[in-house]
C-alpha cells in the first residue's frame, strides 16, 4: 500500500536533511540520500517567501527548523501540518529533494493528484542528479498513482467564467489541457456575471478520462414578440356606399311597383279596358315588387357587413406585412 510503503524512504531523506541543516549549511546541500543522488547547487541564499507571507525574512536556519518540525509532525501522524512545514521549508530554501518528501506526505493524505504533480516536478528539477534506483522507485509510484487518479476535459460555453472544483478555484489556463484529479466524487461549477451557474457532479474511477461541459444560461430575458398594435375603429366606406346605392334601387323599384299597381287598379275598374292592358300592368307591378325585395335584401346584407368591418378592432402586429413573418432573436449563448 502507498500509505505504508513510503514512510521509511521519507524518514531516510529526512535524516539526511536534518544532518545538512544541523551542520549550518544554509546555501548548499552537502550530501544527497543514499542511492546516488548528487547534491544540488542551490542558490547563493535561501529564496524568501513573498513579502506578505508570515515567513518573510526567515533564514536558512529557520527553514531547517521548519523541516525538523515537519519530521516531528510526520512521526506523530499529523500529516496535514507536516505538509505545511515541508512546503514552507521548500519555499525558504528550494531544493528538488524536498519535493520527494512533499509527495510522500500527499500520498499519506490521499492527495494523489498533488503527489503525481510533485513527483513529476521532482524528476524534472532533479534531472541527472536523481539516481537510477530512485527514478525506478518514482516511476513505480507514478504507475500506482495512475489507478488512484482520473483526468477530466472541462469545456465551458462562456469564456469569462470562473471554475471551481469542490469549491476550490481552478486557474482558467489549467483547463486548456486535461485536469488531473483524485478518483472519487467531485463537483465542477462555473459562474459568470449575467449567467446562471452551471455545474456537474461526476464520480470517477481510477484511470478514468471523461469530458465535462459546463453550460451557463444567460439571465437576460428573451426579447419578447412585439405586442399587437390596436389600430382602432374606421368606417368601411365602400360598403356603406354600396348599401346606399342598393337601398336607393330598392326604393325606386318600390315606387315603380306602386305606380304599376295603381295603374292596374285603374284599368281593372275602367270600363272598356282590355285584358292585355290589365295583364301588362300586373306584370309590371310584380316585376318591380320582386326587384324591390331583392335590392332591399342585398342592401341589408351589405349594410351589416359594412357595420361589422367598421366597428371591429384590428390587432395586426405593428410593422408586419402581408406574407411576411416577424423574426424573434433570443439573447444568450447555448
Amino acid at each position: 500500500m502507498i500509505r505504508s510503503a513510503y514512510r521509511s524512504p521519507l524518514r531516510l531523506v529526512s535524516v539526511i536533511w536534518s544532518v545538512i541543516f544541523a551542520a549550518g549549511i544554509s546555501n548548499a546541500y552537502a550530501a544527497g540520500p543514499p542511492g546516488g543522488d548528487a547534491p544540488a547547487s542551490p542558490p547563493t541564499s535561501p529564496v524568501p517567501a513573498p513579502p506578505t507571507a508570515p515567513a518573510a525574512g526567515l533564514t536558512g536556519e529557520d527553514a531547517s527548523a521548519r523541516f525538523q518540525r515537519g519530521l516531528q509532525l510526520f512521526d506523530e501522524g499529523d500529516y496535514t501540518l507536516a505538509l505545511v512545514e515541508f512546503e514552507r521549508a521548500y519555499q525558504l530554501a528550494p531544493n528538488y529533494r524536498a519535493l520527494y518528501n512533499i509527495a510522500l506526505v500527499n500520498m499519506q493524505l490521499g492527495r494523489y493528484a498533488d503527489a503525481v504533480r510533485t513527483l513529476e516536478q521532482y524528476v524534472h528539477d532533479g534531472g541527472d542528479g536523481i539516481s537510477t534506483e530512485r527514478r525506478q522507485e518514482v516511476a513505480k509510484s507514478l504507475a500506482e498513482l495512475t489507478l488512484r487518479t482520473a483526468t477530466v476535459d472541462v469545456s465551458i460555453n462562456v469564456a469569462a467564467a470562473e471554475v471551481t472544483l469542490d469549491g476550490k478555484p481552478i486557474e482558467t489556463s489549467s483547463l486548456e489541457k486535461p485536469l488531473l484529479i483524485d478518483a472519487g466524487e467531485h463537483t465542477l461549477r462555473a459562474t459568470a456575471i449575467g449567467f446562471q451557474p452551471g455545474y456537474r457532479t461526476v464520480t470517477l474511477a481510477g484511470a478514468d478520462h471523461v469530458t465535462v461541459r459546463l453550460v451557463l444560461v444567460s439571465l437576460t430575458p428573451a426579447t419578447p414578440a412585439m405586442p399587437p398594435e390596436e389600430r382602432g375603429r374606421s368606417v368601411f366606406w365602400p360598403g356603406f356606399v354600396a348599401t346606399g346605392v342598393l337601398a336607393a334601387g330598392a326604393i325606386a323599384s318600390g315606387v315603380v311597383m306602386l305606380v304599376a299597381k295603381s295603374r292596374y287598379d285603374s284599368l281593372d275598374n275602367q270600363v272598356g279596358s282590355t285584358p292585355s292592358q290589365r295583364s301588362n300592368a300586373a306584370h309590371e307591378a310584380n316585376s318591380a315588387g320582386l326587384a324591390a325585395d331583392i335590392l332591399t335584401g342585398v342592401a341589408v346584407a351589405s349594410g351589416g357587413v359594412s357595420l361589422y368591418l367598421s366597428v371591429r378592432v384590428d390587432h395586426a402586429p405593428k410593422g408586419a406585412s402581408t406574407g411576411m413573418s416577424q423574426e424573434v432573436v433570443l439573447s444568450g449563448a447555448f
